[in-house]
């Protein structure tokens, strides 16, 4: 994951901030993380393999389909069959915090593969970005900060009690994490 990348997706996450409840803090001038979590899971059935190009159509339940091209991580492409049920979980996090004395920007990832009987397995990545805020304006209400790029961005807020406890001149770490993990079952036959 570039830099570039790492601060467009902890942006979009700073964006999440402004839709979060407030939280209280344990000191009124140091306010709690803000989190934010979404889970997505979708089923689906292989209705087409192409072996020779490494594709696999998967179709959902409301019959939309796409076609994705296995990479070559994808170690066990040979045991999956046409009628296998492949279920997607995709998970999206967001916290925003004040960041500790001399925190920077930092970014990690995994892929493990499953060991069970049929395909499957997990990617997670985690990235952090340390920005500081120029102006929190409660009255519009909105946030502007400063990325280590040098970056300035301001957001409109939808909920000003999101604003509470954080000043201008904060150093706010945000971090964006995301985790895709794949199971593929054979359907029980009936």
């Amino acid at each position: 994951m570039n830099r570039k990348t790492i601060t467009l997706s902890l942006v979009l996450a700073l964006v999440a901030l402004v839709a979060l409840p407030a939280v209280a803090g344990d000191h009124p001038s140091a306010p709690k993380p803000v989190t934010k979590t979404e889970v997505q899971t979708l089923t689906a059935k292989i209705t087409a393999i192409d072996a020779a190009k490494r594709l696999i159509t998967l179709t959902g339940p409301k019959g939309n389909s796409v076609t994705l091209e296995a990479s070559a991580e994808v170690k066990r492409f040979s045991e999956l069959k046409v009628g296998d049920e492949v279920t997607i979980k995709y998970t999206e996090t967001f916290v925003a915090r004040l960041a500790k004395p001399g925190e920077v920007a930092e970014a990690s990832g995994t892929i493990a593969r499953s060991e069970g009987a049929k395909p499957g397995g997990e990617a997670k990545a985690k990235a952090t970005i340390v920005v500081t805020l120029l102006d929190v304006d409660p009255a519009v209400p909105s946030v502007t900060f400063k990325s280590p790029d040098g970056d300035v961005k301001t957001f409109h807020i939808k909920d000003k009690k999101n604003l509470e406890g954080f000043k201008a001149g904060d150093k706010v770490a945000i971090t964006y994490g995301e985790s895709l993990a794949i199971d593929v079952a054979t359907p029980a036959k009936k």
